[in-house]
Order: C-alpha cells, then structure tokens, then sequence
C-alpha cells in the first residue's frame, strides 16, 4: 500500500513537472496572469501594461518560477512577432499630411534628444570611471551612452491606445519614437565598433565599417518595407469589398513576411569580403504601415486596424509579460553606481533634450513641457542592443565581462523604466490634457 501510494504521489508530481514545461500551458497562464494584473492596474489608475510587466517578474524565473528559463526562451517567436506589429502600428502613425505640420519638429527634436542624451551618459559614465580608476572606461562610456538613446516604442504605443491620447504631445511622440530606433541603430552600431577598437585588439570592424553596416541596415529595411507596404496597398484595395476576415488574412500575411524576411541576414560582398547585413526588426515593418496608412483613407485605414488590433492583443500582452519575466531582480544589487549614472544621466538626457529642440523648434508649449517626460520607458530595443554587445564580447577572449557588465546594467536599468517609466507617461500626457483626447476633440 505504502508503495501504491509513493508511486501515486511521484506520478502526481510528474505531472506537475510535465505541465510546468508544457509550452501551450504557459502560454495560458501567460495571458490569464498578465490580464489580472493589468486589471489591477487599470483599477488604481496605473497603466495596464505596468500589470503585465509586474506580473512578468513575479511569475518568471527570478520570483515564483512559474515560467522557467527554458519557457521563457520558447516563447522567442511571441518577442520578434510583437517587435514587428509595434513598428506597423507606429508607421500607421506616420501620415505625410500630419508631418508636414510636424515633420521638422520631431526631426529637430529627436536628433537633439538622442545626442544630448548619449553625451550626458558617455561623459557622466566616462567621468565616473576616470575618478575610480576603472577599466576600459571609454568602452563602457561609449556603448552605454548609444544604449541611452534608444526609446521603447511598444509601451509608448500601449499607453497611447489604452488611454485615446490625441493632442500636439502625441502627434509629435509617435513619429519620434520610430525615427529615434533609427538614430539609435546608426550610434550603436558606431559606438559598439569604436568601443572595441579602443581595446587595441586587431582585426576589429574597420572606421568604413562602422558607418556602412548601420546605414546598409536602415536602406535595406526601409526599400524591402516600401516593396511590401505597396503590394499590401494595392491588395487591400483591389479587394476592399472582401470580408474582414479575408482582409485580415492578405494585411497578416505580409506583416508576418516583413517580419520573417528582417530575421534573416542579407549577405553581401564588400572588397572581397562576405558581410552578414542583419536588418532592423522595427523598420521594417513600420516602413510597411507608412506606406500603407499613405495610400488608402482614413476610413478604410481604421476598418484594417480594428481587426489587426484585434488579433495582436494577445501577442503585445504577451510580449510585455516576457519583458518582466525576462528581467532578474539580483540585476538590481549588482549594478552598483555605474548603473545608477547610467540610469539618472539618461533621464536628464532625456528631458532636458526634447526641451532643448522644442524650444528650438518652437514647438507648441505643452510639447516643449512635456513631451520629455513620454521618453523615458526603455525595453525591447536597448535589450537587443545589450545582448548584441553581450554576444560580440563572448568573442574577444579576455574581454567577455565587459558585455556581461553592460547587459547587467540594462537589464537592471529597464526594470526602472518599465515600471516607472510607464507611470511618469501616463502622468505626463494626462498633464498636458491628452488623456482621451479622441473624445474631447482634439483638432489636428
């Protein structure tokens, strides 16, 4: 009997064990985890995708443990599906007809936000190591300060529509965030090259190098987004009086093929040499949405995105609660003070950047006073970055802590980000009187 009941327990157990690693399982508790905290959110006033990250941390590896290591990295497909639909709602965002009355406002404002941001954070971080006798301080300066400059798009987006935020602080933050992933690309790619050519090790990307590989990321993407947002144009429009579903099933599939074709690296021959040309997850697909959103009414521009809205709900939710589940909480004791100059630098960067150009740009006075605010939520993006100079110095033999260190830093920094940054949007378009603007009739 004794034995019996041993087996059964053990048996019991078994079955725990083999539902915990059940992919579709995880999946399940995923979404009903992450909409419970998003409710909560929603009831004190918070932003829900605060919830799903919230919830991510507590059910991921570092806290409770309900998704494990191995769960998390097989959900990768759920991460670089919503990377593609967050750059194909901010290109629907991107109507020629509005940036004629915005456009030099946000390009003045975004180029002065992304420098004066990676200057503050390469001389704060570079000053800081100089002073402590650090190693390798330009190095970590230089990555870190590119890192800096990029912006996370999805929260951005998310707390855009979960809100109906209209007014001049939305018009001019939508359009900044996708041009600001394109800065950010060009000086990481830069500055992640410049970094390890100062550790004297040879064979390192040349000066040339340095400038053609970003600038061959941004064309490609943005000529393969052109080709494909115009074949999605002329199909939903030859069969506009076809079913939303069938709609539905022509505008996924070619996102879903933007999205396939920006994960596999183009290789071409530079002097003799084969180079791996990785295109841009985000520019893509949003080069899709803009010319989409260019090419067909308004009208029939929101029949389309109701139902694509619709189907990528689950994914975004999803992709937010990976984010949380993905970040570990020791990251927080470890940074020390470089992370801490790291993430205050940044926010000052920040703010005190997108002042600076809307002054300049004599932007309408709630953009100049706020619009700082919206830029602090860092993610997806940085993430990529951190985990790309990770892997290229697990290559340099002697060197694999420096990656280790500017992953740890990141991880730890967007945790911050995530969670507050969020609440700080929130507020910050909620003072400029955004807060469902659709209703209150904003004119554009």
């Amino acid at each position: 009997m004794i034995n019996l009941l041993s087996s059964g327990v053990a048996n019991d157990l078994s079955w725990i064990e083999n539902l915990h690693s059940n992919v579709v399982f995880g999946i399940a508790a995923l979404i009903v985890l992450a909409l419970i905290g998003g409710k909560l959110m929603e009831q004190i006033r918070f932003p829900k995708v605060t919830g799903y990250i919230l919830i991510g941390i507590l059910i991921g590896p570092s806290v409770l443990g309900v998704l494990s290591h191995d769960m998390v990295e097989k959900f990768t497909l759920i991460r670089q599906v919503a990377i593609g639909f967050i750059g194909y709602t901010i290109g629907l965002e991107l109507k020629f007809r509005k940036l004629k009355k915005t456009g030099k406002q946000v390009t003045i404002i975004t180029l002065t936000q992304a420098f004066m941001t990676a200057i503050f954070v390469i001389l704060a971080v570079g000053s800081y190591l100089t002073v402590t006798d650090g190693e390798y301080i330009w190095t970590y300066a230089l990555i870190l300060g590119a890192i800096a400059t990029a912006t996370a798009p999805g929260p951005i987006v998310a707390v855009v529509k979960n809100f109906r935020t209209k007014g001049p602080v939305t018009d001019v933050l939508l359009p900044l965030v996708a041009l600001d992933d394109a800065i950010g690309i060009m000086l990481f790619a830069m500055m992640l090259s410049l970094g390890t050519t100062l550790l004297g090790i040879s064979g390192t990307v040349s000066a040339a190098a340095m400038i053609i590989d970003p600038l061959l990321e941004i064309i490609i993407s943005i000529l393969i987004g052109l080709i494909l947002g115009y074949i999605l144009s002329f199909i939903v429009k030859k069969f506009n009086r076809e079913s939303d579903s069938m709609l539905l099933m022509m505008t996924l599939g070619i996102i879903f093929a933007g999205i396939g074709i920006g994960q596999v690296p183009i290789i071409m021959n530079f002097f003799g040499l084969h180079q791996a040309i990785y295109l841009s997850a985000i520019l893509l697909p949003m080069t899709i949405g803009v010319v989409l959103t260019n090419q067909i009414d308004d009208a029939f521009e929101k029949r389309l995105t109701k139902n694509t809205d619709l189907f990528s709900a689950p994914i975004l939710l999803g992709f937010f609660t990976l984010a949380g589940a993905e970040l570990d909480l020791s990251a927080l004791i470890t940074v020390g003070i470089v992370g801490l100059i790291y993430i205050m630098f940044r926010v000052f960067g920040k703010i005190l950047g997108a002042y600076t150009g809307a002054k300049i740009s004599h932007a309408p006075p709630t953009v100049t006073k706020y619009l700082g605010y919206t830029l602090i939520p860092q993610a997806g993006v940085a993430i990529d970055m951190a985990l790309t100079t990770e892997l290229r110095f697990k290559e340099l033999v002697g060197f694999e802590m420096i990656g280790t260190n500017i992953m740890t830093i990141v991880l730890a920094a967007t945790v911050i980000y995530e969670v507050l940054g969020l609440v700080v949007v929130k507020s910050a378009l909620s003072r400029a009187g955004e807060i469902d603007g659709a209703k209150t009739g904003w004119s554009n």
